[in-house]
């Protein structure tokens, strides 16, 4: 029988994008010389710089750092988890969650972005292990129906934003789980969790 899968959205759901900005600033600044919130503020014109947030890049943003305070920095430092960039900014649950998981299921991912950006953050947050190398989807626009044809029918897929579940939940194809950290808020129709650690009780999610 087929080892059943479940595909996890990446930022938000298993990595905490605000812990993110603030430990990548935080290293950043000491490389840097400056303080936390000049760096912050820096990182915010370079956002806004740009056509829209999702077109971060670690590399062309410490391009820009260099060119703005005259002075060349290791990428490797931000592109490995030496400074626990990566790492720390799991949620608490997200490691032994997976840990646990990958006993009974199959593991992936279903991530919007940068391709080399995104495995970036899975392989030096040290989650990589957890997942299947051939279930790994990553798209600059994860609902182009073009993309959604590569997901396998039947597969749960667990994200935290709701104009993705909904618009999944369209296709009929998928055992669709939100994840809303932040609200009450629930979609008749769609199973509603607030922590990744209610997934360990999900024994009999319909995945293939």
């Amino acid at each position: 029988m087929e080892e059943k899968l479940i595909l996890f959205d990446w930022d938000d759901t298993l990595f905490s994008k605000e812990k993110f900005i603030k430990n990548l600033s935080h290293n950043l600044a000491d490389v840097y010389g400056v303080c936390d919130e000049e760096m912050l503020e820096t990182k915010k014109v370079y956002i806004d710089s740009l056509d829209r947030s999702g077109d971060f890049r670690i590399d062309d943003f410490v391009t820009y750092l260099e060119q703005k305070f005259d002075k060349k920095i290791d990428l490797n430092d931000f592109t490995s988890d030496r400074f626990g960039i990566y790492s720390k900014s799991l949620f608490p649950e997200t490691i032994p969650v997976l840990n646990h998981l990958k006993e009974e299921f199959k593991l992936g991912v279903y991530s919007q972005g940068f391709d080399d950006f995104q495995k970036t953050k899975i392989e030096s947050s040290g989650t990589e292990k957890f997942f299947d190398k051939n279930s790994v989807y990553i798209d600059r626009n994860k609902l182009h129906s073009d993309f959604i044809k590569k997901i396998p029918d039947g597969v749960t897929i667990i994200d935290d934003k709701r104009k993705v579940v909904e618009e999944l939940k369209t296709h009929g194809r998928f055992n669709i789980i939100w994840i809303n950290r932040i609200t009450n808020e629930e979609i008749n129709g769609i199973k509603t969790i607030r922590n990744l650690n209610e997934l360990t009780d999900l024994v009999k999610i319909r995945a293939v």
